[in-house]
C-alpha cells in the first residue's frame, strides 16, 4: 500500500505558504512606526567636497543620530545630476534611499536636449526645501563701475566690452546673467567655465570682468579687496551680507536663487514622508545647524513638501521660458 502522509504533508506545505504570500500581500506598507529599521543611503549627484556634498553629509550624520541607524551618502556624479536623479527614481519607494535635489536638477535639465526630457519633479516625490543662498555678481578691480546702474550704462555704451564667467551655459549662474541682461537692456557674452573656481582665477587676473558665483567663494575676495561686489541676486538683501544691494532695488522683481532639497521615490508611504519631514525641520531648527549654514553662506528654508512644491514649480515655468528662448540644449 502507498502511503498517502507525503501527499497531505505537501497539501498542508502549500496552504501554509499560501496563506504566507497572501499575508505578504496585504501587509500595511512601511510607516513611521516602523521606518526607518535599517541603514538609509543618502544619493548626492556632485563630487565629494562640495557644497551640495557636505550638506548631505551633515544632514546625514545628525539624523544618523536621531534614528540611531548608519547614513551613508553616495556621491553618483554625472549629468549635472542625473546619473543620481535616475538611480533614485528606480529605487523602492520605501524610505531607504533618499535623493539630495538643487534648484538646477528640478527647474533647468527637464527642460534641456541632453536630459532625454526626464522631469525628476515627476518621478520623485518632494520631502522638503532644506536651505537657499543667491547668488553673488563680483566685478574685477579694472571695472569702472561700482553699482548695478553704472554697469548697465556700460553695457548700452560699450556693448563689446562686457562678459560674464559662470560655471555652465545650463547653470542658474548663466541665467542670472541673462535675466540681467534683459532687465537692463544691454547685452554681455556668455563664458562657461569648468566650475565657478576657474573664472574666479580670471577675475582676479582681470580676464574677465564680471562672474555670478556663490557667497563662500566670492565674498573673501571682495572683503580682502581683490574684487567688488556689485549685487545680489535674491529678492531682498541678503541677510548675511546686509551691505550688498540686491539687483532687484535697480531692477524690481528680479530675483534667481540656488537651493537644497530632500525628495524620495515615487509612492513613498506618506506617513515616511511625513516623518522625514518633521526630522529634518527639526534638525534645520537647531542653532547648531543654522550656524553651520550660515558658514556655508546658506540660509535654512524647512516648511512642508507643499512648500517646497510652490518654489520649485515657479521656478520651473519661469526658468523653462529662458531656456526655451535663449536655445540652451545642455552641456
Amino acid at each position: 500500500m502507498i502511503s498517502c502522509q507525503p501527499v497531505r504533508w505537501s497539501i498542508r506545505f502549500l496552504a501554509v505558504a499560501t496563506a504566507a504570500l497572501a499575508l505578504m500581500a496585504t501587509a500595511p506598507p512601511a510607516s513611521a512606526q516602523t521606518w526607518p529599521s535599517r541603514s538609509i543611503t543618502i544619493l548626492v549627484g556632485y563630487s565629494a567636497g562640495g557644497q551640495a556634498d557636505a550638506l548631505a553629509r551633515n544632514i546625514g550624520k545628525l539624523l544618523g543620530e536621531t534614528y540611531k541607524i548608519s547614513v551613508v551618502i553616495e556621491n553618483k556624479t554625472g549629468a549635472n545630476g542625473m546619473i543620481a536623479a535616475q538611480a533614485a527614481a528606480r529605487a523602492e519607494p520605501d524610505g531607504y534611499t533618499i535623493l539630495l535635489v538643487t534648484d538646477a536638477m528640478l527647474t533647468i535639465d527637464p527642460h534641456l536636449a541632453s536630459s532625454n526630457r526626464f522631469d525628476l519633479a515627476k518621478a520623485m516625490e518632494p520631502v522638503v526645501n532644506v536651505a537657499w543662498s543667491p547668488m553673488l555678481l563680483a566685478a574685477a578691480n579694472n571695472v569702472p563701475a561700482n553699482s548695478i546702474a553704472e554697469l548697465v550704462a556700460i553695457g548700452r555704451q560699450k556693448p563689446q566690452e562686457l562678459s560674464f564667467g559662470n560655471p555652465g551655459s545650463s547653470t542658474p549662474h548663466r541665467l542670472a546673467g541673462e535675466m540681467l541682461q534683459k532687465a537692463g537692456g544691454f547685452t554681455m557674452l556668455n563664458v562657461p567655465y569648468k566650475g565657478t573656481s576657474a573664472s574666479v582665477n580670471d577675475l582676479l587676473g582681470g580676464q574677465i570682468p564680471l562672474v555670478f558665483g556663490a557667497p563662500t567663494l566670492l565674498e573673501p575676495l571682495a572683503t580682502a579687496g581683490k574684487i567688488k561686489l556689485l549685487g545680489v541676486t535674491s529678492e531682498q538683501r541678503f541677510p548675511l551680507l546686509p551691505n550688498v544691494p540686491a539687483i532687484s532695488e535697480t531692477f524690481p522683481g528680479y530675483k534667481i536663487i540656488s537651493y537644497i532639497g530632500f525628495m524620495l521615490p515615487k509612492q513613498t508611504p506618506a506617513a515616511v514622508i511625513a516623518a522625514l519631514n518633521k526630522d529634518v525641520n527639526a534638525i534645520l531648527a537647531t542653532d547648531t545647524m543654522r550656524s553651520w549654514l550660515d558658514k556655508q553662506g546658506m540660509i535654512a528654508v524647512g516648511g512642508t513638501p507643499d512648500d517646497f512644491v510652490r518654489q520649485y514649480e515657479a521656478d520651473y515655468k519661469s526658468r523653462g521660458e529662458l531656456v526655451r528662448a535663449l536655445g540652451i540644449t545642455g552641456e
